[in-house]
């Protein structure tokens, strides 16, 4: 067995055991429950907001310091992150315990680019696409099996939501023990860029000595542009001179600003879904009143998401011509799904408008991925990809801020939903005059 396929299978059993969490579809049941006998407007309005403005405020350290500290310390830590994070949510009682363990859960979330970058400073760059895959899929992989391990749990009676968050607390134990074994990471992007591999030279060599080239309408960097900053030796300049390159050359082209902002936009909204769909569930059929299946949906939408995820990569689509009227439409589709979600009282719509809402969000983030990184030298990748993610949270702030948050509105979770249909909406709609605009030009 090759080395790079050992290191990548340990970064995947990594992957698995940090999401095999079973407890986590249940975490509103869990609290507003006997154990932590909190009210719904101090988990809504109070503690949930907490790991949207942690997040956002811890990402774009997290992000060179985990450049710094060359990804393995971070993983490691991202493994105790999530180890205080139960065993606060275990132990811990009230409000501020709770929002520690929302601070908890967000630096977890945040040093999660470690894992996703880590692999790629450990094999040839021949490598890069098959290792991501395994990567991703070994989160997909953990996320199911814990929604169906936590669903038949609870069903059959074995677990409470009380003894769930001891078996996520096993999990993120036996995650964070597996990422001791990781191999250490001897260069990184921006701190310690040490000379390429000589597979990553080889490769490079098929573009030289152009700088860039025109693929499917995008703007591609090759590397020819930091060869006058690679050196064995950092200086503080010399990270700021290769961050500015990287992000003038990735954001320069229109092409790739639209698909980034699109791509910012719609996590804005999914994360603000994804934080307040269990307080939307609770609202539709309290705990006690009827059978929960949420453990099941989380499940099925992250298996059927995979399915979608695979069958999007092999569709021979022009994406650079009809990749706005496709979001535009998606956009609206969303935007009609969640505010369905936020009208209904029926549990089984929420779950199933809540399900076609992350499937076609998986399938647009998989294209919009792609279609960023065909313009992209494989070191920005990390780069956009925390742009984007910062810009996401900087919009979901805002939004958490006005809708959610007790200084804010504090809607009802019903109101919320209302509120991110018409989110997608305008977003959809904005994306329709864009597709009408450039129709417009090529006919011209």
């Amino acid at each position: 067995m090759e080395k790079w396929f050992k290191i990548c299978l340990l970064l995947c059993l990594f992957g698995v055991l940090k999401e095999l969490r079973p407890s986590e579809p249940f975490l509103t049941q869990y609290l507003v429950g006997p154990w932590k006998n909190l009210t719904t407007d101090e988990v809504y309005s109070e503690i949930f907001p907490v790991w949207t403005y942690s997040y956002f405020a811890l990402l774009v350290v997290v992000f060179l310091v985990t450049d710094f500290l060359l990804y393995k310390p971070v993983i490691v830590f991202e493994g105790i992150c999530y180890i205080m994070t139960w065993c606060v949510l275990i132990w811990g009682q009230g409000v501020a315990a709770m929002q520690g363990v929302e601070f908890l859960y967000a630096a977890a979330t945040a040093t999660q680019i470690a894992y996703s970058t880590y692999i790629y400073a450990q094999v040839p760059l021949s490598k890069f696409q098959i290792v991501t895959a395994y990567t991703q899929a070994a989160l997909l992989t953990g996320r199911c099996i814990a929604g169906i391990l936590g669903q038949v749990l609870v069903a059959t009676g074995l677990c409470d939501y009380y003894t769930l968050n001891f078996i996520s607390l096993a999990f993120v134990s036996a995650a964070t023990v597996v990422a001791f074994f990781l191999p250490s990471v001897s260069q990184s992007i921006y701190f310690h860029r040490g000379k390429p591999k000589e597979d990553d030279k080889a490769l490079g060599q098929r573009d030289s000595p152009q700088t860039c080239h025109i693929t499917d309408g995008v703007h591609q960097v090759t590397s020819d542009d930091t060869d006058s900053v690679q050196s064995d030796e950092w200086t503080l300049a010399s990270v700021y001179r290769l961050l500015w390159i990287d992000f003038k050359s990735s954001f320069s082209n229109a092409y790739m600003l639209k698909w980034s902002l699109w791509w910012a936009f719609a996590m804005c909204g999914y994360f603000q879904v994804l934080n307040y769909i269990q307080p939307l569930w609770e609202t539709v059929a309290p705990s006690g009143t009827t059978n929960i299946y949420n453990g099941a949906v989380e499940a099925l939408h992250t298996f059927l998401s995979a399915l979608a995820t695979i069958a999007i990569g092999y569709a021979p689509v022009n994406w650079s011509v009809y990749g706005e009227p496709i979001i535009a439409v998606i956009s609206l589709f969303e935007g009609a799904m969640l505010y369905l979600a936020g009208t209904s009282n029926e549990l089984w719509v929420t779950y199933v408008t809540y399900m076609a809402f992350c499937i076609t969000y998986s399938v647009l983030i998989t294209i919009a991925s792609s279609e960023v990184a065909k313009g992209l030298k494989q070191e920005s990748y990390g780069l956009v990809f925390g742009i984007n993610t910062f810009l996401a949270l900087f919009f979901q702030t805002i939004l958490t801020l006005i809708v959610a948050d007790s200084a804010g509105l504090a809607l009802e979770p019903s109101d919320q939903f209302k509120v991110y249909g018409g989110y997608y909406f305008v977003l959809g709609v904005v994306f329709i005059s864009m597709a009408a605009y450039n129709a417009g030009r090529r006919e011209n």
